[in-house]
């Protein structure tokens, strides 16, 4: 925990995430990449729902449900291209440019679709990315030599992206308003925002579910290949994509801690603030807590559901929970109407780690460093 206080824990978890009066989010989260805000993440109320109010109309249910046509047929044609090449890898090829595909639709900037393609899952190792330092291969071939991703995080590719686009949108005004034209001429009580507020709104709409909705649509189709009995019990009853999807982020747990910092040690912009003044809620032991989910370390597609805690919980919920499970459901109706003849090609990759001590030790997935597929026939 590195001298972190950690909350471990469904019902302690839950509680101290609306708790905002006590572990306060009004603080500089990616300390070694950025220096600003998050926003609205790293806000308190009422000023973070000043921001949430203005950027919830791209987000809303029915802002989204219309792109759900197009979402699915990105999936169709990213699964039809694997099939043709005759091999794949379901993270690079697959649910990469399926969820940057998705963004480009729904910000309405598909000429950034190569550009952030090429970034890779995670913004931060962009520039690694580029490099091919962090592809799968890389991380293979670095594995006995303890390769350390954390050392090759970088805020210089986005900050350069950020900087070029809103240049442009203030400079030209568009009569077609896309995403960063609508940010560059935002409002919050009355007042246009800073610069420095469009980087913090920018950075949640390009990082905050990037990495995380990649690992989502790569476990599904991860686990969709392996078990073949939930494949053909969703195959005939989308009813239960929901609880699925639902199942499949609790286990998952994509973003497995969040940070706070407790009120008392003040809240704010504070480089020299100690380790100890922050608090971690563990989203993922609240995910796999035996009180609630019997089993937790099982896969269980038929599950009753649950809230599990996967998109935070009170004011501070994911503000892109509804762009995450449209594009879940386009992809995984998708995926089962046109299910490839595709086999695993070998034993994927897969880095698991341990999450707690003793009786409240789990074993959970952190990442999956590749899973190969073939093309049959």
């Amino acid at each position: 925990m590195d001298g972190h206080l950690e909350i471990r824990g469904y019902d302690a978890v839950r509680a101290a995430a609306k708790d905002w009066a006590s572990y306060s989010s009004d603080l500089l989260g990616d300390r070694d990449v950025r220096t600003y805000h998050q926003l609205p993440l790293e806000a308190d109320p009422p000023r973070h729902a000043l921001y949430r109010e203005a950027l919830q109309p791209l987000f809303m249910a029915d802002a989204i449900k219309p792109h759900v046509p197009q979402f699915e047929r990105l999936a169709l044609d990213l699964i039809q291209r694997i099939t043709e090449r005759g091999s794949g890898e379901i993270g690079r090829d697959l649910a990469l440019p399926y969820v940057i595909g998705c963004l480009t639709i729904i910000y309405d900037r598909p000429q950034d679709f190569d550009e952030w393609v090429s970034w890779g899952p995670d913004v931060w190792t962009a520039e690694a990315y580029q490099k091919g330092e962090v592809s799968a291969e890389s991380k293979r071939a670095h594995r006995e030599r303890a390769f350390d991703i954390a050392s090759q995080r970088s805020g210089a590719v986005l900050d350069a992206y950020l900087r070029r686009v809103f240049d442009e949108a203030e400079r030209e005004p568009k009569r077609e308003p896309d995403v960063w034209d609508t940010v560059a001429h935002l409002e919050i009580e009355g007042r246009p925002i800073t610069r420095e507020e469009m980087y913090g709104i920018a950075n949640v709409l390009l990082a905050g579910g990037r990495d995380t909705v990649i690992k989502l649509i790569t476990g599904l189709t991860w686990h969709l290949m392996a078990n073949p009995e939930d494949r053909a019990f969703l195959a005939d009853d989308e009813t239960a994509f929901n609880q699925t999807i639902g199942e499949m982020v609790r286990y998952l747990s994509p973003l497995p801690k969040i940070e706070r910092v407790l009120t008392e040690k003040g809240a704010g912009l504070n480089p020299g603030r100690e380790v100890g003044d922050y608090v971690l809620l563990s989203w993922v032991s609240a995910n796999f807590d035996r009180a609630v989910w019997p089993d937790p370390e099982v896969l269980d597609i038929h599950r009753p559901r649950k809230p599990h805690l996967a998109f935070g919980a009170g004011r501070h919920s994911c503000l892109g929970m509804n762009i995450t499970e449209n594009e879940a459901g386009a992809f995984l109706r998708t995926l089962l109407d046109h299910w490839p003849d595709w086999s695993p090609a070998g034993e994927p990759e897969i880095d698991w780690v341990t999450e707690g001590e003793g009786d409240d030790a789990v074993t959970v997935i952190d990442r999956f460093v590749a899973v190969d597929v073939v093309a049959r026939g």
